[in-house]
């Protein structure tokens, strides 16, 4: 799972973003994520390929944390990173994308 300040610093760069911690759903179940997402319309960003895999119908960012800077360059990193591709896909499709 990603720091929450990641959520923060998209929000302060203008995007409704939202961490799993935030909205209750930090210790749940994967699938119950996706359908939150799917129902609120948001996408998922994530580390967890193998779990994520089989949803089709979610947008799914995958990011690597082995392709970020550690320690507290690794938020600001992803940040950056998913507001650039937010601007490059203003209306993504459903499915798997891997911004880095």
């Amino acid at each position: 799972m990603f720091h929450h300040a990641v959520a923060e610093r998209l929000r302060a760069l203008g995007h409704d973003a939202v961490h799993v911690r935030e909205i209750g759903l930090a210790a749940t179940e994967d699938a119950v994520v996706a359908s939150t997402a799917r129902a609120e319309r948001r996408a998922v960003v994530t580390e967890n390929v193998a779990d994520y895999a089989g949803e089709r119908d979610v947008i799914l960012v995958f990011v690597l944390k082995s392709h970020l800077p550690g320690g507290g360059a690794q938020s600001a990193a992803l940040a950056t990173a998913l507001d650039r591709w937010a601007a490059d896909n203003p209306d993504p499709y459903l499915g798997q994308h891997w911004p880095l």
